[in-house]
Formats: structure tokens, C-alpha cells, sequence
């Protein structure tokens, strides 16, 4: 039970890092481009076999892990827009929300099964999305910052069906999780200091500048990557799948909505804790239809 709680707190904490970067002017690139190296260089290090690098892009998912490299850090980027500019809340209930696209794709792509739970926190999921964005009449709504959550909920569930895919599909994954992770973790690593570079070169200014207070957060953000990462893993080895998913997820989701609340005084409607109420169903229903 304990690696499960601190799956949830660590899973959580990132959410709230990211909320805590736009308070501390942490530079976004910047923290997120060291997450990836902190990240990856503790992935390589806790594999348990030994290994070589040079033998690496021979394994069959190293491909998938280079793609899912590249979505990885786009996502997490729009995770932390996201949580500094829409709340905790609101990323917290699309990111976990988009289990139903992992989920659909099984069903249409792989010949999975569906069920009537299955069905159900589908439809009842796209009800908690317009409702959890749903503001008064007369407030005006700024599109610009919708379109991050609902390109958060597309990108994390790309990003769940491709690593579904290679760690179902894929012959020979077998103990290779973690080098697994620390290719994906090592792409985004390079991908984020293209984009430094490439922003530099662009404006010109002291972008390129190290802040140190910005890898020091970033080294922060990568222990709480790679731990969320690592407890998941190893709590989903103590439960069944269909008991796991359905307590890690709503745990996430009602975790984040009350810090969100108590923490940063972030105001949601009632029709909006409705909608975060009707999404932890949907997450529920379509884990246990699994």
C-alpha cells in the first residue's frame, strides 16, 4: 500500500511543481530540459542487468520509446502551461481523463472487448470534459487556454497508447522497463535542448542564459518524474489491474482538486466539481470494464 500512496503524492506533486513554476519565474525550458537528464540518468541506473548502449537501438520497442520521447515532452510542456494557466484542477481531471483514448483504440485497433462500463465511462467522459470547462453565461471564455487541457487530454493519451502498445505488444520487453524509460527520458532530453537552442537563436536575448534556479527546479521536477514513474511500476505488482488503475487515478484526480482549492484559491463553479465528480465515474467505469 505504501509505494501505491506515494505513486498518488509523487504523481500529484508534479502537477503542483508545475503550478509553483509560474510563482518562482522558473523558466519553463529550461527545468523541464534537466528533468529529462536527472530522469533519465536514474533510469539507467536502477536497471537491475547490465547492459550497453550501443545495443540498445537493436531492442524492438526502441523506436516506440523514441517516438513516445518526443510526445513526452511536448505533453509535459502543455502540463505545465496548463497548471499555470488554467489550474491544477482542470489538468489534473483531462490528464487522467484520457484513459479513454488508450481504451478506444483497444477496441478498435486490437479487437478488445467492449463493455457496458467500457461504453458508459466513454460517453459519461465526454460529459465531465464540457462540463469541468463550463463557466457563466456571461463570462468571456479565453479559447487560447482551453485548447491546452484539451491538447493535454489528446497528448497523454497518445502517450498511454503508444507505451501500451509497446509493453503488450512488443515481443522482448520483458525487465526492460526502465531502460525503456531511460530512452524515452533521454529523447526528451535532447528534444528540449533543441528547443532552448532554437529559441535562443530566434530572439536572440539571454534566453540561453542558465538560470540556476531553474535546474535546480528541474532536477526537483526529474526526482518526482522518475519516482511517480518508479512507484508506479512497482505498486501495480501488488494489485490486480482492474483495482489499481481505478484507485490511482480518482486518487490523482480528487488529490489534485483539492490542492488546487486549499493551495491556490483556484475557483471552480459547482457545475465544475460536477463535471470532476461525473469524470472520476467515467475513470472508474473504464478501468473496471478492463
Amino acid at each position: 500500500m505504501i509505494y501505491l500512496i506515494l505513486a498518488i503524492v509523487i504523481s500529484t506533486s508534479i502537477v503542483i511543481t508545475f503550478r509553483l513554476f509560474s510563482k518562482f519565474s522558473i523558466n519553463n525550458t529550461q527545468a523541464i530540459t534537466a528533468n529529462y537528464l536527472v530522469a533519465a540518468i536514474l533510469s539507467f541506473a536502477m536497471h537491475p542487468e547490465s547492459y550497453s548502449f550501443a545495443g540498445l537501438p537493436e531492442k524492438n520497442w526502441f523506436v516506440f520509446s523514441c517516438i513516445i520521447g518526443v510526445t513526452f515532452i511536448l505533453t509535459f510542456f502543455l502540463f505545465a502551461l496548463s497548471a499555470q494557466k488554467v489550474g491544477v484542477a482542470i489538468t489534473s481531471v483531462t490528464s487522467k481523463m484520457s484513459v479513454v483514448i488508450p481504451v478506444s483504440i483497444g477496441i478498435f485497433l486490437y479487437a478488445e472487448p467492449l463493455t457496458a462500463a467500457k461504453l458508459a465511462g466513454i460517453i459519461i467522459s465526454l460529459l465531465a470534459f464540457y462540463l469541468t470547462f463550463k463557466k457563466k453565461s456571461n463570462t468571456k471564455i479565453d479559447y487560447r487556454l482551453i485548447i491546452l487541457p484539451i491538447f493535454l487530454f489528446l497528448g497523454n493519451g497518445s502517450n498511454d497508447s503508444l507505451t501500451k502498445h509497446a509493453t503488450t505488444k512488443l515481443p522482448g520487453f520483458g525487465n526492460d522497463f526502465m531502460l525503456f524509460l531511460g530512452v524515452v527520458f533521454t529523447v526528451s532530453f535532447l528534444i528540449g535542448l533543441i528547443i532552448w537552442l532554437v529559441s535562443w537563436y530566434r530572439t536572440k536575448d539571454n534566453g540561453l542564459r542558465i538560470s540556476t534556479r531553474s535546474l535546480l527546479a528541474g532536477a526537483w521536477l526529474g526526482l518526482l518524474n522518475f519516482g511517480s514513474s518508479y512507484y508506479f511500476i512497482v505498486a501495480l505488482g501488488y494489485f490486480d489491474s482492474s483495482v489499481f488503475f481505478p484507485i490511482f487515478n480518482v486518487s490523482i484526480v480528487g488529490l489534485s482538486a483539492l490542492s488546487g482549492f486549499f493551495l491556490f484559491r483556484e475557483k471552480l463553479l459547482p457545475v465544475n466539481w460536477f463535471g470532476i465528480f461525473l469524470a472520476v465515474c467515467a475513470i472508474i467505469l473504464v478501468a473496471l470494464g478492463s
